[in-house]
């Protein structure tokens, strides 16, 4: 298996283009944040002690759940060209199980999407260090680059299950882009989750990238949060999705970890069961 995932991991960084584009989607929500909405949010959370820096912690954890998601998915874009052009075949002649072939491309898009979360971390802390004099600790770095695997093996399950029946990469490539769009709205950087509509905030509440960018802005917010006033904080939070709003609560951080392993495991489960229902199809045909 493993000759596999560096055979994938081969292809993907060859196509730069492809890196890019996996991209592009959290590129894009963070520069429309320090182009157009910065301004507007600072305007109503001026009365905190250092607006723009938690601001910027903020836009870091969204964007890196939207770079869990966009880049994983275009990774797994490898395994529907495969199915496409039948090396799937070819390659289940080299005595793999099926299951094998499959988690090599679940393990490829999770180091793939780790370690371009990283490059995104590192570029935004950079940026935000140098604008506004904003710092992370290291012990909170070393839990961030930790929550990057757990992000990225989560969404390259999700993903999986999503493109696992698509036999054309056009499609996929259709999807990407819808996904790409709507990552931005699921995780609340183009819009605030305590902003939207009733509807829209339970629609977040269903995916997964909402809990992980929870985890990300609970961690690196931890510290700037202590200075925030009692009164404000809690309003601030649940706006800001800082914590999901579940039953008037808004969940810890150890909560939003059992909520994203819970739903990884449930979709691990499933791929394990559609891939023993296709072993014995396979069989009853031959």
């Amino acid at each position: 298996m493993l000759p596999l995932i560096r055979r994938n991991l081969k292809l993907f960084f060859r196509n730069r283009a492809g890196v890019f584009f996996s991209l592009l989607g959290a590129l894009i929500s963070f520069g429309l944040f320090i182009i157009f909405l910065k301004s507007n949010m600072l305007d109503s959370w001026k009365q905190l002690q250092h607006p723009a820096r938690v601001l910027d912690l903020w836009v870091i954890g969204g964007t890196l759940a939207v770079a869990s998601i966009t880049t994983t998915l275009n990774a797994l874009s490898r395994m529907v060209s495969d199915l496409e052009y039948r090396v799937f075949d070819d390659l289940i002649l080299t005595g793999l199980s099926r299951l094998k072939i499959r988690l090599s491309y679940v393990l490829s898009a999770t180091i793939i999407g780790t370690l371009l979360q990283i490059a995104l971390f590192l570029i935004m802390v950079s940026y935000f260090s140098w604008v506004d004099g904003i710092s992370i600790p290291g012990y909170i770095t070393f839990q961030v680059l930790i929550v990057t695997i757990l992000a990225s093996f989560s969404a390259s399950v999700l993903n999986f299950t999503l493109v696992y029946r698509m036999k054309n990469i056009d499609t996929v490539g259709k999807f990407s882009s819808i996904v790409g769009a709507a990552s931005g709205f699921l995780v609340g950087i183009y819009i605030p989750i305590g902003v939207l509509p009733t509807f829209a905030q339970n629609l977040v509440k269903l995916t997964p990238g909402a809990y992980v960018a929870a985890i990300y802005r609970q961690l690196l917010m931890h510290d700037i949060l202590k200075n925030v006033q009692p009164n404000i904080l809690h309003n601030l939070q649940k706006t800001l999705g800082i914590g999901i709003n579940l039953n008037g609560n808004l969940t810890t951080k150890l909560q939003n970890f059992a909520i994203v392993t819970g739903v990884t495991v449930i979709l691990l489960i499933i791929i394990l069961i559609t891939n023993k229902y296709d072993q014995n199809k396979s069989v009853s045909t031959e």
